[in-house]
């Protein structure tokens, strides 16, 4: 006798997930509507509904899969053995490196990041907290250590942050890349800024 296995809503949520993204990456995703989700899946567009309210909450939730893979390359910097200083450049430089990576090889998948930024979707507003609070973390160790001056860390953080806007953001990558800048030395010299105003 056959007994349909029954999937979990976190694991249905998942498999939603795994065809959205493989549609936005093949066409887009303003082209994917949830009628392709639900006919890639053998199911109405209803049923996609019970796990997803909206469209919305399906891009949404992508993006902050999308996020999380960012996330993890920071902490991996962010825990790395070396002095403050060096993985705050190195924070800045190699995030810089991974979004225009992304934006150049996956550029249909970053088209939603990027309106996701534009509209501040809940996943990106996470994810730039998290990319703050990582680089006050750096801040306060290096304050702690002697290599910076005493500041609030959260502070400079926020400041530190919104001065990273153009190798950070998608479309001003975008926009560099169009008129031909060296963005990754815009990178290192926006960092070595950033450690000239943390020395003691």
């Amino acid at each position: 006798m056959n007994i349909r296995q029954k999937i979990s809503a976190d694991d249905m949520r998942e498999r939603i997930l795994v065809v959205a993204e493989e549609h936005f990456r093949r066409i887009g995703y303003a082209k994917t509507a949830v009628a392709d989700i639900a006919q890639a899946m053998g199911m109405s567009p209803a049923n996609v509904y019970r796990f997803f309210p909206s469209k919305l909450a399906i891009n949404d939730a992508l993006c902050a899969k999308v996020m999380r893979e960012t996330d993890a390359l920071i902490m991996s910097i962010v825990e790395r053995q070396a002095p403050a200083s060096e993985r705050l450049v190195a924070l800045i430089v190699e995030l810089h490196r991974h979004n225009k990576e992304k934006l150049t090889n996956e550029h249909r998948l970053f088209d939603m990041v990027e309106v996701a930024m534009e509209e501040n979707w809940p996943a990106i507003e996470a994810h730039c907290e998290s990319v703050v609070i990582q680089m006050a973390r750096l801040v306060g160790e290096g304050i702690a250590s002697g290599e910076f001056r005493t500041v609030d860390p959260a502070d400079f953080a926020e400041t530190a942050f919104s001065a990273t806007a153009k190798v950070f953001h998608p479309t001003m990558i975008a926009q560099s890349a169009r008129f031909g800048d060296d963005q990754e030395d815009q990178a290192r010299r926006i960092a070595q800024l950033i450690l000239a105003a943390l020395r003691p």
